[in-house]
């Protein structure tokens, strides 16, 4: 004779939220500078390539932890915005306040 499972009858309380792939996925958030822009911001665990921090002219190593950031209210669009984007050093993206750069 089969055992039968008995359902634990839990009730779920409070609406259905639904997921956000694009910060599941991407980690991606929004954060708005001093000059009143939104950007959008993605942690990189591990970069597979050399770049420039547009703050302090180092260099962001292979393998290092940054930040990619990016405007989607660039003058020709969101896709222009994306593919103007830069990588920053974490701690020169979080001290963005205190630099003068054109962002």
């Amino acid at each position: 004779m089969a055992r039968r499972r008995r359902a634990h009858g839990r009730k779920h309380s409070g609406e259905h939220q639904p997921l956000n792939l694009d910060r599941i996925m991407n980690y991606t958030s929004s954060e708005t500078v001093d000059n009143g822009m939104e950007f959008k911001v993605q942690q990189i665990r591990s970069g597979r390539k050399e770049y420039v921090c547009p703050a302090c002219h180092g260099l962001i190593l292979v393998g290092e932890s940054h930040v990619v950031a990016w405007t989607e209210d660039a003058w020709f669009g969101a896709e222009a915005g994306l593919q103007a984007r830069r990588h920053w050093h974490t701690s020169c993206w979080k001290a963005k306040g205190r630099r003068a750069t054109g962002w």
